[in-house]
């Protein structure tokens, strides 16, 4: 049996319907003796509320359905019908009004006495649950402020927490789990919503259970825990964050079926293997042993950021001193040797360690080349190139001194510091209240409210998932630095790579002074180059080969220098860059955004924003649950910052009238933006309040900023430019 996600497949319930219906999309799940699978009986859709000829005037199921209030009141003050009418399988009016959408319907209905615990249609269902069905959570939410009950159930035993969860809408399980509905309510089969999420492959929805309390070793009737389901569904992320959080790796099913077994019999061992690995077991699941005595030490988070953070020390060391040493045909294929070896050491160390540090580029190994970088400069500087030129080039010697120190202050400032992560709330009354809050001003939504964080969103703000927090005016995720840069930390980043550019170029000129000043040796000796280049070459090989490697960083240095300066003249974050200022809700890109959430991500990548532009959503398809894995070539143009310079290049060459480009609603001019960037009151050297900044000549707050400020009103409403890291 297949893990895909059609009828014939291993499925704990159906897609959703298509047809306005009061019936639950699920089945229930028939566990075999044989083979672990699972039949999908077909959902039977409602009938349609025109079963005859009726003229509109008179049909109230219509009325009710697209939303004429009026006319309703015209109905109800003629006394043809009442709020609690019912047809001939109990559908009332509201039914009909919650599943179309149509919130003042509703709330009139609700008014004029409407029965919001009415069960009607085949499935028995409520109008909370037909809401629930559509992810329409507005009108959810007015239902049980008005009275619904979120613990009945249906004819199936479903009850709105597992219908929002076969539907995989991250927001509504919010607003649910948040009615004190308890996490772990089961259905008639003894299914939890963390088994539901975990069959349909929702790994936002599945986060969400286990953060809240889910239990990752509950049972159904069959015996299948939630790590059964996610393999059944075949979901990588899913299986890794059940394996996360305590799952049992042995736990059988009443057949004594272990998740191995299901694995294989649901053809996702790749996927089962591939969790177990990245989660430090072995395939048989029990965890890897390390020799020495090392276990303690690689599971250890803060010995394995510093043993990350100074391997790139080594590195760089051990490859420059086999160039400078040895013979150039012996030398080049050695040290591609040396750097795959000590490579594969810091693969194996990261495959061994913690989590989130299972793969290299998420660890502060980056940062590691970068400050290595800087340690060997500073080493090779005062022990050679000073004691050679602090006479003949004093000024240089001061302005490298001066632009040095200032590079390693502020690259350490903005590697350590808060990038102006936004406060979390402190209970989940807070955030009660702060759901209730957006709900009333319209505005619980992916712009606005954060799933993961759990907090309200402010403009500007991004949820970075490598930090796993909300950055309030969140430019990127810079690997360089292993921190996000936001608004405690952007000028201290722009700071940094600016004197990096200077330092970086008086170095270059300090160094070919002293090589220069060198005696040129009597004989000297090259297999590949003539005498001349020959003899400049070998009077310190080692400084030369170090002056090409930071000559190399100068290019992706200038062309990230030349981004934040224009974004910065611009009032524009890297972030607002790529993806553009505007994000409205009728534009393509922000339907795939909300069918992403809908689906139970709330990842721009998966809902096919990519840096270019907008494109379809493959994650959404049929069957879909593999990640979309970007090259090699790509990955380093996002690392060095090839893409970001290349797409500020576009948008400055950008033909066409102004009025067709995304307005940023944030800019005052070159002149005020640069001036609120470089005059800011806060401090050059420490810390500033945490989210503050200037924005028009006045002080404003990100971390707090939900409404525009004056002057960023365009035709009475804010434009938005939140959501989602760069990496």
């Amino acid at each position: 049996m297949s893990s895909g996600g059609s009828s014939s497949s291993a499925a704990l319930g159906s897609s959703p319907p298509s047809a306005p219906s009061g019936k639950s999309a699920a089945s229930t799940p028939k566990v075999a003796t044989d083979d672990v699978s699972v039949e999908l009986k077909s959902m039977k859709s409602e009938r349609s509320p025109v079963s005859r000829s009726i003229p509109l005037g008179e049909d109230i199921m219509q009325i009710a359905r697209i939303g004429e209030v009026p006319v309703m009141q015209k109905m109800f003050d003629e006394k043809k019908f009442t709020a609690n009418h019912k047809d001939e399988e109990g559908i009332t009016p509201l039914h009909w009004a919650a599943i179309n959408n149509q919130y003042a319907m509703c709330k009139f209905l609700i008014d004029s006495g409407a029965d919001v615990n009415a069960k009607g249609g085949e499935s028995a269902a409520t109008p909370t649950m037909w809401a629930a069905q559509r992810c329409h959570y507005y009108i959810v939410h007015l239902l049980l402020q008005n009275g619904a009950d979120p613990l009945l159930t249906d004819v199936q035993g479903y009850n709105i927490l597992h219908l929002a969860t076969i539907d995989g809408n991250a927001f509504l399980l919010v607003l649910l789990l948040h009615q004190e509905i308890q996490v772990d309510v089961v259905d008639q089969q003894g299914h939890t919503g963390l088994m539901w999420a975990a069959y349909k492959g929702y790994p936002a929805c599945v986060d969400l259970f286990l953060r809240w309390g889910a239990n990752p070793n509950a049972v159904d009737d069959g015996g299948l825990a939630p790590l059964h389901w996610a393999l059944v569904k075949g979901s990588l992320p899913c299986v890794q964050k059940i394996l996360e959080y305590g799952a049992d790796r042995s736990v059988k099913t009443r057949d004594g079926k272990t998740p191995a077994v299901v694995s294989q019999e649901m053809n996702t061992t790749h996927v089962w293997y591939r969790a177990l690995g990245e989660a430090g077991y072995e395939p048989d699941g029990t965890r890897k042993a390390l020799p020495m005595g090392l276990a303690s030490f690689l599971q250890d988070k803060n010995i394995m950021s510093k043993f990350f953070f100074l391997w790139p020390f080594l590195v760089i060391f051990v490859v420059l001193w086999i160039l400078s040493n040895m013979a150039i045909y012996a030398a080049i294929p050695i040290a591609i040797v040396a750097v795959f070896g000590l490579q594969w050491v810091a693969r194996k160390a990261a495959s061994k360690g913690p989590t989130e540090y299972r793969i290299l580029q998420k660890t502060p190994f980056l940062s590691g080349v970068f400050a290595g970088s800087l340690f060997w400069v500073f080493i090779r500087y005062v022990l050679y190139v000073l004691p050679a030129t602090y006479s003949t080039s004093p000024v240089l010697n001061i302005g490298f001194v001066v632009f040095f120190s200032l590079t390693t202050y502020f690259y350490f400032y903005a590697m350590i510091a808060d990038p102006g992560h936004v406060p979390k709330l402190g209970s989940r009354n807070q955030q009660r209240a702060v759901i209730a809050e957006l709900f009333e001003e319209w505005k619980f939504d992916e712009e606005n409210f954060c799933v993961y964080c759990m907090a309200r969103r402010p403009l500007r703000s991004n949820h970075c998932k490598r930090c796993s927090r909300c950055v309030a005016k969140h430019d990127h995720h810079c690997p360089w630095i292993d921190n996000c840069v936001g608004a405690n930390n952007l000028r201290h980043f722009v700071l940094y790579i600016i004197c990096l550019e200077f330092g970086i170029i008086m170095f270059l000129y300090l160094t070919f002074n002293y090589i220069s000043g060198l005696s040129a040796p009597a004989e000297p000796k090259c297999n590949i180059l003539n005498d001349e280049i020959c003899e400049f070459v070998v009077r310190d090989t080692f400084t030369l080969l170090l002056d090409v490697w930071v000559a190399i960083q100068l290019v992706w240095i200038t062309m990230l220098c030349a981004v934040q300066l224009i974004q910065v003249s611009r009032n524009q974050t890297t972030y607002e860059n790529m993806r553009g200022h505007s994000i409205d809700r009728s534009d393509p890109s922000s339907r795939a955004f909300a069918s992403a959430v809908t689906a139970g991500t709330t990842s721009l990548d998966a809902a096919g924003l990519s840096a270019s532009g907008h494109g379809p959503n493959p994650a959404l398809a049929p069957g879909a649950n593999g990640r979309h894995r970007r090259g090699c070539l790509q990955q380093w143009s996002s690392l060095l910052g090839f893409d970001t310079f290349f797409a500020t290049a576009r948008g400055g060459l950008r033909e066409g009238p102004r009025a067709a480009r995304p307005k940023n609603p944030f800019s005052r001019g070159l002149i005020t933006n640069c001036r609120d960037f470089w005059c800011d009151p806060a401090p050059y050297f420490g810390k500033r309040e945490p989210g503050s900044a200037m924005l028009g000549g006045e002080v404003v707050n990100y971390n707090r900023m939900y409404e525009s400020p004056l002057r960023m009103h365009t035709g009475g409403r804010y434009q938005s430019v939140a959501n989602e890291d760069m990496v």
